[in-house]
């Protein structure tokens, strides 16, 4: 695992003709509700030596932005302080906070892209706590052509 991310992702674009019952990996996409209110498919990957994880979600934006925060400080103070303020920017998925060895990792993915207004707000929170972590990097994931 490099020092910055737990987790790798993409979106994928869901065909018009498609019957939804499967993608090349053969996921089940028929169990998700109502997926034809979806133009994409959020896919995250989370590699553990052997093992990858999926986790698939449906979703209408073409862009979505992923917050990777990497450092040595952690306490409840902390963690309510972080969750309160990504709270406001509607968290899609989330990590959770990791320890590994003497390190935390988190990371979540946001329903925003860097051109919504919104991100800018983001930016400017993420700044408040720069200092509890070692390295916070914000990227926007978009639609694999």
């Amino acid at each position: 695992m490099d020092s910055s991310n737990i987790t790798s992702a993409y979106i994928l674009q869901l065909d018009e003709e498609d019957d939804f019952s499967s993608t090349n990996l053969r996921i089940p996409l028929s169990k998700f509700k109502n997926l034809n209110k979806y133009d994409n498919l959020l896919i995250i990957q989370t590699v553990i030596e052997n093992s990858i994880k999926l986790t698939v979600y449906p979703i209408n934006k073409k862009n979505i932005i992923k917050v990777s925060l990497y450092g040595l400080k952690l306490s409840k103070k902390i963690i309510k302080e972080i969750t309160k303020l990504l709270q406001k920017f509607q968290v899609i998925h989330t990590s959770g906070f990791l320890k590994i060895k003497r390190y935390i990792y988190y990371e979540c993915y946001l329903n925003l892209s860097l051109s919504d207004k919104k991100s800018g707000n983001l930016r400017t929170s993420l700044n408040k706590i720069n200092n509890i972590f070692k390295e916070i990097n914000i990227e926007e994931i978009k639609l694999n052509n």
